[in-house]
C-alpha cells in the first residue's frame, strides 16, 4: 500500500493550504528541500478557506510536514521511527543545520494535528482513526518458563538462567515504572505498545492495580518501544513512545488522572531509566548497536553528550535485584 504524506503549510502571504501525495517527502535535509516542497504544494494543494476546500479524507497519513513561512516553525513526524531518543537527537540536529537557522523545529508528537493552527485552525484532517482495542486487564507479559518468584523483603526477583531471561523468552512492547511513597520503584513489563490510550483507558486505577503485582526485571533498551514512570510521591505521570499523541488523547488522558502532572518524558528509555534514579549503562545499547539500528554518527554523538548531561532523579530511590536461581527453587 505504501506511505502517504500530508503537508500543512502557512504562505508567506498568509494563507494556508494542505495537500497529500502518495509517499511525498518529509525528510526536509536543506533549504533546496523546503523550496521544493512550498511549490509543491501551492501547486497541486487545497487553499484553505477559499470555498473549495473539501478537507483530506478518507486517507491515513503515517508521515507529514507542517511549514509556516509567516513564523519561521518546521513540524514533520515520520512512520516506524527506530526509537524515541533517535526522535529527540534528530530534532536537534536538524535544528542545527544551517539551513534551518531561526527557524522554530520540533518533532510533531501530536501528529497531523499539531499542525491545525497552520491551516487556520480549520478542521482539513477529517478522517476518523480508531484507537486500539484494549484489554480491561493490564496486559503484563508472559511469566512462564523464567519468573521464579518475588522477595519483597530481600528485594529481589528470582529468574531462571539469566538476568535478561525475560527479554529473551518473552519479551516486552513496554515498561512501567512505579515510583512509591517509601522511594522504591517496581518496574513491570506489558504486551502492547499503545501506552497512553492505556493510560487513558484504566486512568488512576493502575496505581491500585500495578503494585497487587510481582515486579519484573527492567528490560535492556531496544527491546521496548514505549514506557511510563508513574511517580505517586510527585503525581506526576510520564510517558514516550513513538505513536503520535494527539492533542486529544493528550487531554482524554489527563482527565482520567486529575490532580496529576501528565506529560512526554524526553530521550527515550535513556530518560526512563533516569527518571527512575538509574544509571546503569548495562542496559543500554552501545554504539556499535545504534550504528546497527540505523543510528548515524552525529546523531550518536548528540544522545552521548544527552547521557552526559541528563540529570538522574536525586531521591535514592530503591530497585530490586535480579537473582540467578538455576534450580528453580
Amino acid at each position: 500500500m505504501g506511505c502517504w504524506t500530508v503537508y500543512a503549510l502557512r504562505a508567506e502571504d498568509g494563507t494556508s493550504w494542505v495537500h497529500g501525495e502518495k509517499w511525498g517527502m518529509w525528510d526536509l535535509t536543506d533549504a533546496t528541500d523546503r523550496v521544493r516542497l512550498v511549490e509543491t504544494v501551492l501547486r497541486g494543494g487545497t487553499r484553505v478557506g477559499d470555498g473549495h476546500d473539501r478537507g483530506l479524507g478518507g486517507i491515513r497519513f503515517c508521515r507529514g510536514v507542517g511549514l509556516d513561512l509567516v513564523a519561521r516553525r518546521y513540524r514533520y513526524y515520520s512512520c516506524d521511527p527506530p526509537d524515541v531518543h533517535y526522535l529527540d537527537c534528530d530534532v536537534r540536529r536538524r535544528a542545527m543545520a544551517p539551513d534551518w537557522d531561526g527557524w522554530d523545529v520540533e518533532y510533531a508528537w501530536g501528529g497531523r494535528e499539531d499542525f491545525a493552527d497552520m491551516v487556520a485552525g480549520k478542521p482539513v484532517f477529517t478522517e476518523v482513526e480508531t484507537g486500539p482495542a484494549l484489554p480491561d486487564a493490564v496486559p503484563f507479559t508472559s511469566r512462564e518458563d523464567w519468573f521464579v518468584g518475588w522477595d519483597p523483603v530481600e528485594w529481589r526477583i528470582l529468574v531462571l538462567h539469566s538476568e535478561i531471561i525475560a527479554d529473551l523468552v518473552a519479551p516486552a512492547e513496554a515498561v512501567v515504572s512505579l515510583i512509591r511513597s517509601d522511594r522504591t520503584v517496581l518496574d513491570h513489563q506489558l504486551a502492547i505498545r499503545e501506552v497512553v490510550p492505556w493510560l487513558a483507558w484504566h486512568g488512576e486505577s493502575l496505581t491500585e492495580t500495578l503494585p497487587a503485582h510481582a515486579p519484573y526485571p527492567m528490560p535492556m533498551e531496544g527491546t521496548v518501544e514505549a514506557g511510563v514512570v508513574i511517580d505517586l510521591p510527585a503525581r506526576r505521570l510520564r510517558y514516550w513512545t513513538t505513536k503520535p499523541v494527539p492533542p486529544r488523547l493528550a487531554a482524554r488522558t489527563a482527565a482520567t488522572w486529575p490532580g496529576w502532572r501528565v506529560e512526554r518524558l524526553p530521550f527515550g528509555f535513556v530518560g526512563h531509566l533516569a527518571a527512575t534514579g538509574r544509571d546503569d549503562p548495562d542496559l543500554l545499547l552501545t554504539d556499535t548497536e545504534l550504528r546497527d539500528a540505523r543510528w548515524d554518527e552525529d546523531l550518536i554523538a548528540i544522545r552521548n553528550t544527552d547521557r552526559r548531561v541528563l540529570r538522574v532523579d536525586p531521591r535514592n530511590l530503591r530497585t530490586p535485584r535480579v537473582e540467578v536461581v538455576e534450580d528453580g527453587e
